[in-house]
């Protein structure tokens, strides 16, 4: 990848690591409704004038079916699995758990598209599992059957993120990535902001004082939804998609690497987050996973091996 390539996933990783800092904050007090909603809507607001500017909306209406399965995909499902799976765990946990999506992709990929996996590759779909078995055995955040359940409920939303990714590349790539972005959002959109609207806050039982009304919802976590919708969502889903068309999904996958360093990073800083050493070690183990299951490690041993 070129250093451009390399920044644009540096910057994507901190906004995505962000992400899960504004879900540990919002998602207790409104709802994993009420996030998903707000943050497909605030990011159409950014997207929607740039496409209008661009001519892309009536291209972008002849590929309606598929962006609305993508928006389902990529968004739908994923946004309220992550958005429910906050309610329990801290930011640099969700974070982690995020890092999973490789793994599936090349999983979906050897299923989808016969994709060759090899022994590396094997090997590492197992020590990517070893790792979320480690993290799921660290009793200081995973210490009650709900919180497996959202640990489940996470892993779910990295396996749809990564068939989302394979059915962008197969359906979607004679599409710009801005209308790509704007058209998944807009599905999700579509599917999420009526019922956003009319469930309400959605708190959870144990907060003190939980907003009825939207109007009771604090400005802090308004602070937190409008982070989420514009920074983590509109701006990063353009950056990724362009991504994406540069290098390709696999590669483009990887930005996953870094976003487990910025979602610990973030809860640390701003929630008191503890960060275990079974945190960094499941870290560890499934990025060397990820990284073996996507050819990348055992092809530079490989290079390595020839030149020697």
């Amino acid at each position: 990848m070129t250093p451009r390539d390399l920044l644009s996933m540096l910057v994507l990783a901190a906004l995505w690591g962000g992400s899960f800092l504004f879900l540990r904050m919002a998602s207790p007090v409104v709802g994993p409704l009420a996030v998903a909603a707000f943050r497909v809507a605030g990011a159409l607001l950014l997207l929607w004038p740039l496409v209008l500017w661009h001519r892309q909306a009536r291209q972008m209406a002849r590929h309606t079916p598929m962006l609305l399965l993508s928006g389902l995909l990529a968004c739908v499902l994923p946004f309220l699995g992550f958005g429910q799976a906050a309610r329990e765990l801290p930011a640099g946990l969700l974070s982690i758990l995020n890092a999973t999506a490789p793994l599936w992709g090349a999983l979906v990929g050897w299923l989808w598209t016969r994709e060759r996996l090899g022994p590396a590759a094997l090997a590492g779909l197992a020590m990517g599992l070893a790792g979320v078995v480690l993290l799921a055995a660290d009793r200081t955040h995973v210490d009650s059957a709900v919180a497996h359940g959202a640990v489940a409920l996470a892993l779910g939303s990295t396996l749809s993120y990564a068939i989302a990714i394979h059915h962008t590349k197969h359906y979607l790539s004679s599409l710009p990535p801005l209308s790509v972005s704007t058209g998944c959002l807009s599905a999700a959109a579509l599917m999420l902001l009526l019922p956003a609207w009319l469930s309400g806050p959605q708190a959870v039982a144990s907060l003190p004082v939980r907003p009825e009304t939207w109007s009771e919802v604090p400005h802090i976590t308004w602070a937190a939804l409008l982070g989420l919708a514009v920074l983590c969502t509109g701006v990063a889903y353009l950056m990724f998609y362009r991504l994406l068309e540069r290098v390709g999904p696999t590669r483009a996958m990887t930005v996953t690497f870094l976003i487990p360093v910025f979602g610990m990073l973030w809860g640390w800083l701003f929630l008191d987050e503890e960060i275990t050493w079974s945190m960094l070690g499941g870290t560890a183990v499934i990025l060397l996973g990820t990284l073996l299951s996507n050819g990348v490690l055992s092809t530079r041993l490989f290079i390595k091996e020839r030149t020697a």
